[in-house]
Order: structure tokens, then C-alpha cells, then sequence
């Protein structure tokens, strides 16, 4: 078995783009080879693991903000969130579509995300050797355990309009969510299972592999077993009046391999694409009649309204 230090590789599956890049992999594990070790437990894990954010809450599509400082750069209500990065490896070029669910307060400048919810990703490539990824089997705990609940941001008048802008903000995936958000520590390495006294990896997305199972296809094809903390922050200029924009994203990611099935190159490593403008996110706001009922249903609709309101995020 390989040392902490030596596992930690980047996961081809970011939320923020995967690629094909890298010499080394984690050793290699069949599908179900934790099975023995993961059943009984695996909920006192989660329970201990994070902090579930979904809660069945439902939404009639109605909102009551507060009163900004000008209604020219108003940010109350219900959005549809939907940020789109491109990451390169080896001339091959993958975008990550990453989807969430905003409903925001604002008071004069200063906002608050009262309500925010992580409604899935996916990966798709751009160039004709790209990798294609699923996350889709993890959406259900990417709902439950990541929350962008409690963001906060500004939403400035300026000469030319306004100038909107969001917090760094970290997500942890397949992990201890509350321990390892902090950037400073490290992420759990194979043999660093949770249990209800100590951090570690925890079984995602219906299953019993290490940390999520993420589906590739296309130039490599297998099953990656990772765990995932990301970081976005949100800032640009807004026009006057609009309800629909697109600003500029930072990110980055720190990302470990746990296993795999298929093929090692599903574990190689890529490095974010050098154009500014390829990281962006579209805001729209959502209409009462649009992305309503419970938490799964919001999310559903939300992905669903993406290629209608924001195209672009789907490039």
C-alpha cells in the first residue's frame, strides 16, 4: 500500500474539470471491496461525517426579500445558478457543469444565501479525446450533505451598473464535510476510513466504495473512487435592472484518488484551462411558477431549466 503522501493524487472527476495528465496512480481496488467493512456503520459515519442540509423543505415559488440600496441592482429572490469551468490535459480539453439553487436576501449591499443547494455536476468533453464523467449517482448526497446555506456577498451601484460578488466558498465531497472544509487540513487518504470518533473517507453515492463513485467514459473508462474539496468565488459587474448575467469564476481544488476499477488513466491529473474567460457562472432569476416543491424536486427542475435559461453554462 502506497503512503498518505503518495495517494494523494488529484481525482480525474473534478467538479471544476478532470483531464488525463499525471504518472502515478492509487493502488487499484474492485468495485465493492470495502463492502465488508462499510454497511452497519455507514450511517453513524454520515452522521458524523456532515452536517445533512436537506431537510424535505418545500418552496410555493414565493419570496420576500429585504430592501437593497438600489432596485437597479437588486439580488432578492429565487435563482438559478449554473457555473461552467474548462480544465486541459495533454491538449485535451473537459468543461464541468456545476448546478446549484440561490435564494438570496439582500439589505442595502450586504447578501445572505438563506437557502442554497448543490443540485449536481457533470463533466463533458470538449476536444475529441476529452473524458466524459457521471456524478449522477451522487447527486442525492450532494443535495444532503453540501449547502451553500449562509454565503454571504455584496451587490454594489456603481457608475456603470452594479458589481455583484460572493465569498470563497469550500465543498467537501465523499468526506468528513465539517472537518475537512478547513483548507488547511488534509484530505483523508485510503486507509483513513470516518468512524463516529474520527474523520475520514465516507461511502457516497449509493454505494461502497471509498469516499464518490464517479463514472468516466470517452479517451479512459473505468470508476474512480475520490474524495473532493473545491472552492469558487463569484465576482464581476452586473448590469443595471437585469435578471439574467454572466460574471467571472475563481477556483480551485484539492482532490484525492482512493481507488479505482477500469482503467489507471481515470486517476490522472489536469490543471485548469489558461483563459479567464473559459470559468464563468450565469445567474437567472426563477419566476414563482419555476423550481418549486420539495428540495429534490427544486434540483430537478433547476438542471431542467438550465439548457432554457442559461444555455451558455452548457458550452
Amino acid at each position: 500500500m502506497k503512503g498518505p503522501r503518495q495517494a494523494r493524487l488529484f481525482c480525474l472527476a473534478l467538479a471544476f474539470g478532470p483531464g488525463l495528465t499525471g504518472a502515478c496512480a492509487p493502488d487499484s481496488v474492485a468495485p465493492g471491496y470495502y463492502a465488508a467493512d462499510a454497511g452497519a456503520d455507514d450511517a453513524s459515519e454520515l452522521d458524523d461525517g456532515a452536517s445533512s442540509t436537506e431537510d424535505d423543505s418545500t418552496s410555493d415559488g414565493a419570496y420576500e426579500g429585504g430592501t437593497p440600496t438600489s432596485p437597479e441592482c437588486d439580488m432578492n429572490g429565487r435563482w438559478l445558478v449554473a457555473q461552467r469551468v474548462l480544465a486541459d490535459a495533454l491538449g485535451q480539453t473537459q468543461a464541468s457543469h456545476n448546478w446549484f439553487y440561490y435564494e438570496v436576501t439582500q439589505n442595502a449591499d450586504q447578501l445572505t444565501v438563506t437557502k442554497g443547494l448543490h443540485c449536481g455536476y457533470d463533466v463533458v468533453a470538449v476536444s475529441a479525446l476529452g473524458a466524459n464523467v457521471s456524478s449522477e449517482a451522487c447527486w442525492p448526497d450532494f443535495l444532503k450533505y453540501d449547502s451553500d446555506t449562509g454565503r454571504t456577498g455584496t451587490m454594489e451601484v456603481t457608475p456603470s451598473g452594479c458589481e455583484l460578488s460572493f465569498e470563497k466558498r469550500y465543498t467537501v465531497r465523499g468526506a468528513t464535510v465539517s472537518f475537512y472544509q478547513d483548507p488547511s487540513t488534509t484530505l483523508p487518504s485510503v486507509s483513513e476510513k470516518a468512524s463516529p470518533s474520527l474523520p475520514g473517507w465516507v461511502s457516497w453515492c449509493n454505494a461502497t466504495n471509498p469516499g464518490i463513485t464517479l463514472v468516466i467514459t470517452g479517451s479512459a473508462s473505468g470508476d474512480l473512487y475520490c474524495v473532493q474539496r473545491d472552492w469558487n468565488d463569484y465576482s464581476g459587474a452586473v448590469p443595471a435592472s437585469t435578471t439574467t448575467f454572466q460574471i467571472p469564476v475563481t477556483w480551485g481544488s484539492d482532490q484525492d484518488a482512493l481507488g479505482y476499477a477500469g482503467s489507471s488513466l481515470v486517476t490522472m491529473q489536469d490543471t485548469p484551462d489558461t483563459e479567464p474567460s473559459q470559468h464563468y457562472v450565469w445567474f437567472a432569476k426563477l419566476d414563482p411558477t419555476q423550481a418549486t416543491g420539495t428540495d429534490t424536486e427544486i434540483c430537478a427542475a433547476v438542471r431542467g431549466l438550465v439548457s432554457v435559461l442559461t444555455p451558455d453554462a452548457l458550452q
